[in-house]
């Protein structure tokens, strides 16, 4: 693949993060992601702006949430089979993730107007971080993970919410041994999803012999992966290509198992309690890949570098937690034919990228 053009996304916000993409029927995009001043605080909310093709420009973002007493992270942008939108995203009482719920907004004018929030999935402790897909039995799957603060987040675990009512009511299916595998990312073919790992070793991969109803046990591919999002889709010639980080754990000083959002370090490793083979963060989130696969993600073939400088920090990171952090990405094919990428540039902004497939 090859670039095409690069733009920013316009922000109020000093810390940007978790972008989705989403193509409208006049072409257009949307982009969601969440700000404020840091992950885990109250002041986090969900962004939203236009792509507007005729003027070949990014809109000003409009403000989704302001719940003042929760932060509100991962939104995922969905088509709903009645040919609504919906917008998906977690709310959380600041940095307990044991607390998160998922909340919705509909619209029925492509995006330019919005229903009030609803709580969609209220049992606490769920997350999201990709949208639902429609099986080819029109039944609604959405793949959430449980936050489970022991071992330093490394005991989440996978599950599938299935709706056979367009959402009104949901099944719970789980993924078999998937303890650490999350942000579980279902393909548009429900033949197969793909994982972040916790434990910062390799994406996994698992697959599906009937439509997303059940799933294997995840395994790991060839791609590595630093516990940071990953995003995967089918392209119109049927190959897959996926974002990622290509780079994994190995001991580096910066690694921890404490996240970077957490203020009080001490008092996080005392509620986690003894860690056993747990979640490791602070591995670098550079450089930033799409590769590809024509099997099916068995076997991957590197494309393209999007990022790699390791040494770019923004003037709002004032612990350094973010020096060369590009990460959580969205990748979507246009009806163009064209790739669109986003992706959170030292969490300053959210960066699109137009590439040629």
């Amino acid at each position: 693949m090859k670039v095409l053009q690069e733009r920013k996304i316009p922000t109020p916000c000093v810390s940007n993060h978790a972008s989705n993409l989403m193509e409208l029927g006049n072409g257009d995009l949307l982009c969601t992601w969440f700000g404020g001043s840091m992950e885990g605080s109250s002041d986090i909310s969900i962004y939203m702006a236009r792509y507007d093709r005729g003027r070949d420009a990014w809109l000003d973002p409009v403000r989704m949430s302001d719940d003042a007493t929760r932060s509100e992270q991962n939104p995922a942008l969905f088509r709903h089979p009645s040919g609504e939108l919906w917008l998906l995203y977690t709310a959380q009482e600041k940095a307990d993730q044991g607390t998160a719920v998922v909340r919705l907004r509909r619209s029925a004018d492509e995006g330019r107007s919005w229903s009030e929030t609803v709580d969609l999935i209220g049992r606490p402790g769920t997350f999201i971080r990709h949208a639902p897909v429609v099986n080819p039995s029109g039944l609604l799957l959405l793949p959430i993970w449980r936050s489970d603060m022991r071992n330093a987040f490394g005991d989440d675990s996978s599950f599938v919410h299935v709706s056979a009512d367009g959402g009104r009511s949901w099944d719970v299916v789980a993924v078999p041994d998937s303890r650490g595998c999350v942000h579980m990312d279902i393909l548009e073919n429900c033949r197969v999803a793909f994982f972040r790992r916790r434990q910062s070793d390799f994406i996994f991969r698992c697959v599906s012999e009937d439509g997303g109803l059940s799933w294997s046990a995840p395994h790991p591919t060839t791609l590595p992966n630093n516990n940071s999002s990953i995003q995967a889709r089918e392209l119109s010639d049927g190959r897959l290509a996926i974002v990622y980080n290509e780079i994994a754990a190995a001991g580096r000083s910066s690694e921890s198992a404490v996240p970077p959002w957490i203020k009080d370090r001490e008092a996080f490793l005392s509620a986690c309690g003894t860690i056993e083979n747990g979640a490791i963060w602070g591995v670098p989130r550079n450089p930033l890949v799409l590769s590809i696969s024509t099997d099916l993600g068995l076997t991957w073939r590197k494309d393209l570098v999007l990022e790699a400088d390791a040494t770019l920090r923004s003037a709002h990171d004032e612990r350094g937690a973010f020096v060369g952090d590009y990460s959580y990405p969205s990748i979507i094919q246009t009806n163009d034919g064209l790739v669109q990428v986003s992706y959170s540039y030292l969490r300053d902004y959210i960066k699109h990228e137009t590439l040629a497939a």
